[in-house]
């Protein structure tokens, strides 16, 4: 393991289970608050869209209850998000080594703003 942790195509299939997981819980919460600028300027636009129209279908249900729905039909998605943030590590388990409100927030400051 590097001094950053490993990328998740190094995970072993339970620790990306466990990132898999975390991150879908994280990206729920930030549809939710209509903040996904961060993650949109990294990935797949397309991919994201796709997911967004799921949580959009299913928006009535708990967040729970919502993961677990969006784990069903867009597991192989999210999984594409994931190979594609190579800046992001995780520890062997599975846990990112910061978590994702943490990664996110520097380059929050970062995104453009409209005049």
């Amino acid at each position: 393991m590097s001094e950053k942790g490993l990328h998740y195509a190094d995970l072993n299939a339970d620790a990306k289970e466990t990132a898999l997981k975390s991150f879908i819980d994280y990206y729920i919460d930030q549809y939710e608050k209509d903040s996904l600028e961060i993650l949109g300027s990294k990935v797949d636009n397309g991919i994201m869209g796709t997911i967004n129209s799921i949580l959009n279908l299913n928006s009535f249900m708990g967040h729970g209850d919502l993961a677990a729905e969006s784990y069903r039909l867009s597991k192989s998605l999210y999984e594409k998000i994931l190979n594609q943030l190579t800046t992001v590590y995780y520890q062997e388990d599975g846990e990112p080594v910061k978590d994702w409100e943490q990664s996110w927030e520097n380059q929050e400051v970062k995104l453009p703003s409209e005049d």
